[in-house]
């Protein structure tokens, strides 16, 4: 419960970045605690940000007045999480964006804050979010009211860097559209079809028109799609310009071993994204019908009878009826063989397991990850299954018990550490074969950072809160990036990691690193340092802090 009460009028939560400074700002008031003050700045103009919300653990709240300044009273002396909200800026403690346009947002961690006796006053600089407006014209006279835009966002999820869908807009009477509280990144829009008679549509083969759906700046490949990069506080324009066209009958024919399951079936775009045509499955027939404008489309059905079953097939349009054939074939599930090649006579032969991921490795694929499941304990080479939702490549990852790393992981001949897992439909797939190891080693480092050498010294400790340290394989790697945070005393350590070269790197910022590309791994070289991990040895680091943009 806030000890001071918000005032119902606060508009609801963003984020921020949090940096210390400033004159004295912790006095004591009374025995029943201190005085907190500082103030809140806009990090590009240096000016202060009113009515920004300012809490403590959750238990002190206070807005910030007209020039950005806030305090709060009778707290006691200690160490708090720090978060601070405002429409229209990013920052820590939330999600990092405003008004929940996006999705797929990771939380930013709180800051920390010391109150007590002669403790420098907070300075907190916000980072504006940007914007992207724009308006969608139509060939004819036709209003432009309602049209539905996606925006998808480079991200890299599991290591690597994808489109993933971060939400949605419609265009107003005008088509004009406006999409705010972005993160700074790279942004890509797609519209949504629009038919003039929707209805007629899902009645099967007619003479329909309407709006296909298209990429800024009008284009239907994902590939020729206009990219957008916006920095903090910017705002891009993404004018589309849609032609009305004629819509096409298409058929499938639909070949499945059991035509009792209910079906579902969906029209994509040669980049797999939903394109907001419907296709409507004929029970009665085994047909599926659809209309569809010319150009090139994807078809896909999935079917939960006695068992799982997907299909998808291409669709090419040239101003004609199309007819084609859909087969639905059974989903494989994928036998996972698992050996534990272990020395410590502390960690049984059995255990620890293993956990799998499945990521799509399509770049403009969906954001939908396949789980696995954990190795049952047992005797060595414990077998289970993976169910896959879907055919298709991706790429593996893979977590252990903490205890262990994996030292290898292949299906079929192939190294998944630096190939994706190939699903066809109705096949027999090979089993991925894990190898664990536990003889991993460590690495042990400290900040070189002038304050952050100085003990019990509270700007040190601060500096250190703020800092997290990832060491980024310079080998094929399946398991999750290693990152920590850093103590007070400015120490930090791996353990467990696999033996090899590794660049530690200790960031002042969130990162989302894709350490799978050659070409991102490039962009951090001379920062950190790197250092070789010997099975069962320690490495010891020294670092600097490197100053990064937050990854959005």
């Amino acid at each position: 419960m806030l000890r001071e009460t918000v005032r119902p009028w606060l508009i609801p939560l963003t984020a921020v970045v949090l940096v210390l400074g400033g004159a004295q700002g912790l006095r004591a008031q009374d025995a029943a605690g201190y005085t907190l003050r500082g103030t809140i700045v806009n990090s590009l103009t240096g000016q202060g940000v009113p009515r920004a919300l300012v809490t403590l653990n959750e238990e002190y709240a206070v807005l910030t007045g007209g020039d950005g300044q806030f305090s709060i009273d009778h707290v006691p002396a200690g160490t708090y999480a720090a978060t601070v909200s405002k429409p229209g800026y990013l920052g820590v403690g939330y999600s990092r964006h405003g008004s929940g346009h996006l999705m797929h947002d990771q939380p930013s961690p709180p800051e920390i804050v010391h109150v007590g006796p002669d403790v420098p006053d907070a300075k907190i600089a916000l980072v504006p979010t940007a914007s992207i407006a724009g308006q969608i014209s139509l060939s004819t006279a036709d209003s432009a009211d309602g049209i539905r835009i996606s925006i998808y966002r480079r991200q890299t999820n599991f290591g690597h860097a994808r489109w993933v869908m971060a939400g949605s807009a419609q265009s107003r009477i005008d088509g004009t559209f406006h999409m705010a509280e972005l993160p700074p990144g790279s942004y890509m829009l797609a519209t949504s079809a629009s038919l003039d008679n929707p209805n007629l549509a899902e009645m099967g083969p007619a003479t329909t028109w309407g709006y296909p759906p298209a990429y800024y700046p009008g284009v239907t490949d994902p590939g020729a799609a206009g990219v957008i990069t916006l920095a903090a506080g910017q705002q891009g324009e993404a004018d589309i310009a849609l032609t009305h066209q004629q819509f096409f009958p298409v058929t499938a024919m639909i070949r499945a071993s059991d035509m009792r399951m209910p079906g579902e079936f969906n029209v994509l775009d040669m980049g797999g994204h939903p394109t907001g045509l419907s296709a409507q499955f004929d029970t009665t027939h085994g047909l599926v019908r659809a209309n569809l404008p010319n150009g090139s489309w994807i078809l896909e059905g999935r079917g939960y009878g006695r068992e799982m079953t997907w299909g998808r097939v291409e669709v090419h349009v040239a101003s004609a009826p199309v007819t084609v054939a859909l087969n639905m074939q059974s989903v494989p599930h994928i036998p996972v063989n698992v050996q534990r090649s272990f020395t410590s006579s502390t960690v049984s032969s059995s255990g620890p397991g293993v956990n799998l991921l499945l990521v799509s490795a399509d770049p403009f694929g969906t954001s939908s990850v396949s789980g696995g499941e954990s190795a049952v304990p047992g005797s060595n080479g414990t077998a289970w299954q993976m169910n896959v939702a879907e055919p298709g490549r991706f790429w593996v990852e893979a977590s252990t018990g903490g205890a262990s790393y994996v030292s290898s992981i292949s299906s079929g001949g192939t190294d998944l550490a630096s190939n994706p897992l190939v699903v066809e439909p109705g096949s027999t797939p090979a089993s991925i074969d894990v190898t664990l190891r536990d003889d991993g080693g460590g690495i042990t480092g400290q900040l070189n950072t002038s304050t952050a050498n100085a003990p019990g010294s509270t700007e040190a400790a601060d500096i250190a809160a703020q800092v997290t340290v990832y060491a980024i394989p310079q080998f094929p790697f399946v398991e999750r990036l290693p990152q920590t945070r850093v103590g007070q005393d400015g120490t930090f350590s791996f353990t467990n990691l696999a033996p090899g070269s590794w660049r530690v790197v200790a960031c002042d910022a969130p990162q989302d690193i894709d350490f799978h590309s050659p070409d991102a791994l490039a962009a951090w070289t001379g920062q950190g340092q790197t250092v070789t991990v010997e099975a069962g040895g320690t490495a010891h680091v020294t670092l600097d802090v490197t100053h990064v943009e937050a990854t959005p």
